[in-house]
């Protein structure tokens, strides 16, 4: 049988009796001459590089030590050379000749020594790979003169020349830490040989082992991986490609902003291939020395153990090398990948955003593609891998070699299959994945209303569906990946054992035997040839789901952006009652349409704002006033007409504001820089003095996602004083002060608006959005909207003589529409106390792991699961190692007992492929569903049962990270990666059997070898853990950053805050990228660290088997040579599956975590279920009732009072003054310290809480409650029990069908419109026209009217009862009366809009005698109405100062006597 040519080769220099003679004189003299040529030729290129370099190093770090020893190695070669020429040994003349260039380069170190320490920010990589090159040679030769010659003068001297070229390399090694004048990463200032063997990574290993690692503990990144050069390349790449785009676009993008990175893997992988195929020569070359021992002399021994040496420490500094290369290309992408995404965010259209979409193409998606580098690079090299492997077969096993190609034919029949299907099932998935984290984000960021409507258990209900619903999306993608598995693993296990059970057949067939060197080398290069095809199958459908996700992120890069078609002013002279004013705002002929199917909003609209000028725009609700303001910020499109503004920087307050987390200061001042006198002046001017003063660390209070911890009313004077403190010549108020009281209201309008007012003196011009008829009268001009046009524009003076024209006016004081402002006054210290003991705790886990946590998920996967997970790994483990004992049993067996070797051959590969496919059904199927289900529920369940305050001091970003990126791991690393475990651990025990018999002394190593292994995997384990938890907590910075800039980027726009929104997110990214990238290099430390152990495990094993002789058959040497071939990988896999694991249970240590610190909403004690109907009259009672938010925040105090069933109350009262908290503790969304609230006679304190708010109270808030990615029907019936009819009709009554009906699919993403009512019910919020803020309550309005009618027909004692509108009849007793709460219920809409929501308030509630609690700051709409034949149903006036009862009584009585009060 014909044999490599490479075998051969090395097999002749094996056995030639001079071998180190021809191997150690001339060559290695030649190759240190060549490499000394080779240095001092570049040597010029390098010094004129330095010499344009400026100084790095502070000049007190001369490096005076390197250069006296670079002088001394000069000095000792020069006389090392001079020697020769003396020397008597022929052939004089060449060693001259040959020592001539390693004088000149020794000579050459001095200056490039200098030069590279003083402009360098590391040590020179040049003058460490000459000398290193040079120093391998020396001592070999050395070595070899010491064995042949003895001890001599001239070998004494060149072995100063060598220990001086080992001092050098020690000293030039060293990194510069601490000598720069400017500090670097400590990768970029490290050494060559620190950089190969990962040696930088070694501090942080020590502080990891030592402390709990933080972010600020972590080095900083590389300047070459910044976010910002990333992106600023990916974004002139994206703005010069090729038009018209296809789906390979986006990746030759990034290829061209990265290209040198991107090409930089290809020279270690070619070093990779070349060692990986080295092994098989090895193998071959090892097994024949054994074979002639009686004939082989100790050189050759010494020359295969060196030859183990190089191949193996090669293979492993060349995997290492590249990897990272591999991984620096990783963190690059995702750097660029999201630079690109935010960079559109901030230029996509406002309406209409899907931010859950976003959202998972920065998490999933991104991350995916991470991969794609990896893939490319792989996929070349495995295929040149092949190339090589079936060459070096065919000359191995003649024409077998075809064998593996069929089959690699046809099991590449499934990887096609899977191409072509894999795609659209992946999308389905991740479609499935984005609208569970759409409607999560929803959710979140809803909780309060949710918990205010009583509808939390239907909103869970929703989720958990959807992720039922995105779990069985999934299982059509698990099933192909099973059934490619199969697939690949029958190409990996057969594969190789039909092709050499063919190959023995024949030798058999042509009366040859089996030769051991044959067998175990023929083996070695058929795993080599099928592992390489079993991953290029294995990367198609990986590439296939890539570009899925390319796809997916162009498709987003490419949807149209936001048109800004604003014109700027071109002069003065366009009004013609002031022609020498130059006009701030000008629309001339502007016609606005929501939606091609929708008529006209505005048309034809035509005004002027003149600089300096406060004008305000008023109308009925819908009537179009924030689609002008968006028109007049350029986020909406006019469709015919222009709009020309003097200044593209608006300072624009929005109804309701957007506010990023934070603190107080740092949300007025937003991106601007802090001024501290005008920054005082604001918060003076905006009456936020008294309230920082009562916040417990005034303007540093931070104000949680959205301004949660803020009240209503302070959310929008915290928003307006940002407004204030830009100091825009143009401003933009729409409604901002709708939850203001009457007081608070009408000093600021006179601070900013009033005749001395700052926007006044500053010539600020101000375009106003208001219905309060009190600030008409400021205004300069009025533009009145109704019908489509402007119905009315010119001066108060002129609008108050039509009486036609004159809207109703607000004489009542306003109130805060949110909870007390002492709210966020909890105990800061007690509660930076608890977080640090949690932190502590967390901290304490992350460092040392959590036993429990296995427990923790062991139960949601369930025994059974489990069980069958374990039995097929174990039997996979061994049944795939199991062959090469088999083989190295049949080499030594007689030939009679072929054919029995051969059927258990065949036997072992199958029960190896039946139990693989086992391993992976039992994961992909069993385990990763039920246990995704569960743990999501858990999740889930945990967020939504607690409290409001829990809420209110967490970020959402951080419970964001837990939906998504917590999920994935959950779903898509843990299962594999306890697979991997439990296969890695049972691998590696049998290998361990299987190498140790072969060499029973190397079994002796084995208790230093667990040692050192469990140091490692301990030291590493330790400090990744760490990093893989801190990168997957940073992830949430990065999700809150992005997720605030698309919730305010119409604010950050009119800002002009773009540019800094931008670095914000890039700082948020370069953190995150920290942890990862680190960890990253920590990974390659470890599979250096279990290279070299492995190889010096082999190495150790040949140098036995050669020194002893006769302790080891040359079959035993194949088998251990193949099982080493692969327990590198086994071992590193073992390490890397256990901290992949490790990492993934950071997510269950997160939600086990959560699941036991956050406190229960519901509280053991409250079962009590009252009897039906309940509430059956409606009565309220407090009894000294104290509510505290701690012991220094008194909300409520001594609140005792009874209202009556029927009544309607109105609660007033300064901001502060307990109104909101009343309403929050009826709904017991905060507990009572002491005293009780009782309704019809029952303690709330003891009945459910949902069941109080389900069927004790009916709430509408201010802040309607609309989950834009739940269906219409849902937002309007989450019990989704009430017919279309009921819902239309509720709908027609508020006036919103008409709304929803006329152009409900003009959004939407899919191009059939809904024909039908049951269609548009069915929509999702987002897909249908969106609403204004007045259009918002009314929906509100419409939801209470619904949730009464599923109350009465729940409670109706016969199906077809009639609900009787008299309260007094017996049958209307018979039924529930909840109580209805309003929250500022009418607060942002215009007079005639509120009269009619109090009509039907009236109609629906009060006339049929439910009691009513209002906290209102409008009370026109309730005087006059405290009349009646019932008492019970007057109207009577609750008002608050300070947390205590100051008046209570009918509405005219408190009127009369507290008429200042209310007014304040």
């Amino acid at each position: 049988m014909p044999n490599s040519l490479l075998l051969s080769f090395t097999s002749n220099i094996v056995h030639s009796n001079g071998y180190l003679d021809a191997m150690m004189h001339p060559p290695l003299q030649l190759l240190s001459a060549a490499v000394s040529t080779l240095f001092v030729l570049y040597l010029p290129f390098r010094l004129s590089q330095l010499q344009t370099e400026p100084a790095k190093v502070a000049p007190q770090h001369r490096g005076r030590k390197k250069l006296a020893i670079a002088i001394l190695l000069a000095s000792l070669q020069l006389s090392t050379s001079i020697l020769e020429t003396f020397s008597t040994s022929p052939p004089v003349t060449r060693r001259i000749i040959l020592g001539i260039p390693s004088v000149i380069a020794c000579i050459a170190l001095c200056p490039l020594l200098s030069l590279e320490h003083t402009r360098s920010i590391r040590p020179s990589d040049l003058a460490v790979i000459y000398l290193l090159t040079t120093l391998f040679f020396d001592s070999i030769h050395l070595g070899t003169q010491i064995y042949e010659n003895g001890l001599s003068v001239g070998i004494e001297l060149a072995a100063a020349v060598a220990e001086l070229k080992f001092a050098l390399l020690v000293a030039e090694s060293q990194s510069k830490d601490g000598m720069l004048l400017e500090p670097v990463s400590p990768e970029e200032s490290a050494g060559i040989l620190s950089r190969a063997f990962f040696w930088w990574i070694n501090p942080i290993l020590v502080k990891g082992n030592r402390k709990v690692l933080a972010g600020e503990c972590l080095p900083e990144l590389d300047k070459k991986l910044l976010s910002e050069r990333r992106r600023v390349r990916a974004l002139a790449a994206w703005a010069q490609r090729m038009q018209p785009e296809m789906k390979t676009t986006l990746p030759r993008v990034l290829v061209r902003s990265m290209l040198s990175h991107f090409l930089a893997p290809i020279i270690p992988r070619f070093c990779v291939i070349v060692f990986r195929y080295a092994q098989p020569v090895l193998i071959s070359t090892a097994i024949r020395t054994i074979n002639t021992a009686a004939s082989r002399s100790p050189k050759a021994d010494y020359s295969v153990i060196l030859m183990a040496v190089v191949v193996y420490v090669g293979l492993a500094v060349s995997k290492a090398w590249y990897q990272h290369r591999i991984n620096r290309l990783k963190i690059m992408i995702r750097g660029a990948i999201i630079g690109l995404i935010n960079n559109k965010s901030l230029t996509q259209r406002s309406a209409g955003y899907d931010d859950g979409k976003a959202v998972t193409l920065m998490s999933t998606d991104a991350e995916n593609l991470g991969q794609t580098a990896s893939m490319f690079h792989e996929a070349w090299a495995h295929a040149v891998e092949v190339l090589i492997g079936l060459t070096m077969l065919a000359q191995q096993v003649g024409w077998i070699f075809l064998v593996p190609i069929v089959i690699i034919f046809f099991c590449s029949r499934m990887s096609r299959y899977l191409a072509k299907n894999l795609q659209g099932k992946q999308k389905d998935w991740t479609v499935a994945t984005q609208k569970r984290i759409a409607m999560t984000i929803s959710m979140l960021s809803s909780m309060k209303s949710l918990k205010m409507l009583g509808v939390t258990p239907y909103t869970e209900s929703l989720v958990q569906n959807l992720r039922v619903e995105e779990l069985a999306k999934a299982m059509k993608v698990r099933w192909m990946m099973v059934a490619y598995n199969a697939s690949a693993n029958a190409l990996g296990l057969f594969s190789p054992i039909i092709t050499f059970v063919l190959f023995v057949i024949v030798s058999r067939w042509n009366g040859s035997a089996l030769d051991t060197e044959i067998a175990f080398t023929t083996t070695a290069l058929l795993g080599l040839v099928t592992h390489p095809a079993n991953m290029i199958m294995t990367i198609i459908p990986q590439a296939v789901g890539s570009l899925a996700a390319f796809q997916r992120i162009q498709e987003y890069l490419l949807e149209p952006p936001r048109l800004d078609e604003r014109l700027s002013v071109k002069g003065a002279g366009l009004s013609p009652s002031a022609s020498e004013v130059s006009p701030a705002i000008e629309a001339e002929n502007v016609t606005i349409w929501p939606s091609p199917s929708a008529p006209p909003l505005l048309e034809n609209i035509s005004f002027v704002v003149e600089k300096g000028s406060v004008v305000v725009c008023a109308g009925s609700v819908g009537s179009g006033k924030t689609m002008l303001a968006r028109a007049i910020l350029g986020e909406l499109s006019a469709a015919s007409g222009t709009i020309s503004v003097a200044s593209r920087r608006i300072a624009y307050c929005e109804q309701s504001p957007w506010l990023p987390s934070g603190s107080v200061r740092e949300a007025v001042c937003g991106f601007a820089g802090e001024d501290l006198s005008w920054y005082n002046e604001v918060i003076r001017l905006c009456c936020l003095d008294e309230d920082l003063q009562a916040l417990p660390n005034g303007d540093q209070t931070m104000i949680g996602s959205r301004g949660l911890n803020l009240s209503g009313g302070q959310r929008q004077r915290v928003a307006l004083a940002r407004a204030v403190y830009a100091r825009s010549q143009l401003v933009l108020l729409d409604d901002c002060f709708s939850g203001l009281d009457g007081k608070t209201e009408n000093k600021i309008v006179e601070n900013l608006l009033g005749p001395t007012g700052l926007f006044r003196k500053s010539g600020t011009t101000v375009f106003l959005i208001s219905n309060s008829a009190a600030n008409f009268r400021l205004a300069d001009w009025l533009v009145i909207l109704g019908e489509g046009e402007i119905t009315y524009q010119g001066t108060w003076t002129d609008f108050k003589q039509d009486p036609k024209l004159v809207l109703k006016l607000d004489i009542g004081g306003k109130t805060h529409n949110r909870r007390n402002d002492t709210q966020p006054e909890i105990d800061k210290a007690v509660q930076s106390k608890s977080l640090k003991v949690a932190e502590a705790a967390n901290d304490l886990s992350r460092a040392t792991g959590d036993v429990s946590l296995y427990g923790y998920y062991l139960g949601a996967v369930g025994g059974r699961n489990f069980s069958l997970l374990l039995f097929f790994a174990f039997s996979c483990s061994f049944f795939i190692t199991f062959p090469h004992y088999w083989l190295q049993q049949w080499t030594e067996a007689p030939v009679s007992q072929t054919w029995f070797y051969v059927g258990g051959y065949l036997a072992s590969a199958l029960i190896a492929w039946l139990s693989t496919n086992g391993s992976m059904t039992s994961t992909q199927i069993l385990v990763a569903p039920t246990s995704g289900i569960e743990l999501h529920r858990r999740l889930l369940s945990t967020i939504v049962g607690a409290p409001l305050l829990y809420f209110s001091n967490t970020d959402t970003g951080v419970i964001l990270n837990q939906f998504s990126q917590d999920m994935q791991l959950i779903d898509r690393q843990l299962p594999p990666a306890i697979l991997g475990l439990l296969t890695q651990i049972f691998k590696l025990l049998v290998q361990s059997v299987f190498l140790f018999t072969a060499q029973k002394v190397l079994a002796l190593s084995l208790p230093l070898c667990v040692a050192i292994v469990y140091i490692v995997q301990r030291v590493y384990l330790r400090t990744s853990r760490q990093l893989r938890l801190l990168d997957l907590e940073s992830q949430s910075a990065v999700y809150s950053s992005f997720l605030e800039s698309v919730e305010g980027v119409t604010t950050i726009r009119a800002f002009g805050w773009e540019t800094q929104a931008e670095e914000a997110n890039i700082r948020s990214v370069d953190e995150s990228q920290k942890p990862a990238y680190v960890l990253f290099c920590l990974q390659q430390w470890l599979g250096i660290v279990l290279d070299l152990i492995v190889a010096a495990i082999a190495t150790g094993f040949i140098a036995l088997t050669l020194l002893l002789r006769g302790t080891t058959t040359s079959g035993q040497v194949g088998m251990a040579l193949n099982i080493v071939l692969v327990a590198n990988t086994t071992l590193l896999g073992l390490v890397l599956q256990w901290t992949n694991m490790e990492i993934s249970l950071g997510a269950i240590s997160r939600l086990k975590s959560l699941e036991a610190s956050v406190p229960k909403e519901d509280k053991v004690d409250e079962e009590h279920i009252p009897d039906d109907p309940w509430p059956s009259s409606g009565a309220v009672e407090f009894d000294d009732v104290t509510v505290a938010y701690n012991d220094e925040a008194i909300a409520l105090q001594d609140v005792s009072l009874k209202i009556s069933a029927g009544q309607q109350v109105s609660v007033c009262g300064r901001t502060g003054s307990g109104k909101s908290t009343m309403l929050l503790t009826l709904l017991r969304l905060v507990d009572i310290k002491s005293g009780t609230i009782k309704v019809d006679g029952v303690d709330l304190s003891i009945v459910p809480r949902s069941l109080i708010r389900q069927r004790c109270f009916i709430t509408v808030g201010q802040d309607a409650l609309v989950l834009s990615q739940a269906s219409l029907r849902f937002n309007l019936d989450p019990s989704l029990s009430l017919s279309d009819d009921a819902i239309i009709l509720a709908l027609q009554k508020t006036n919103l069908w008409k709304h929803f009906s006329g152009n409900s699919a003009s959004t939407s993403l899919d191009s059939q419109q809904p024909d039908s009512a049951c269609d548009i019910l069915e929509t999702l919020i987002a897909l249908l026209p969106q609403m204004s803020t007045g259009q918002s309550q009314l929906f509100a309005v419409a939801r209470a009217i619904l949730q009464l009618e599923c109350l009465r027909k729940n409670h109706k004692n016969l199906p077809d009862e009639p609900y009787y509108d008299d309260i007094n009849t017996t049958a209307a007793r018979r039924h529930s009366m909840p109580i209805l709460l309003l929250d500022e219920a009418t607060s942002s809409l215009d007079p005639e809009s509120e009269s009619s929501i109090r009509a039907i308030i009236h109609n629906e509630f009060n006339d049929k005698g439910h009691t009513v609690i209002a906290i209102t700051h409008r009370l026109s709409g309730v005087t006059g109405k405290d009349t009646g034949p019932d008492p019970a149903r007057d109207v009577v006036v609750l008002l608050l100062s300070k947390g205590k009862v100051e008046r209570f009584g009918r509405i005219k009585d408190v009127l009369d006597t507290s008429a200042e009060a209310l007014q304040g």
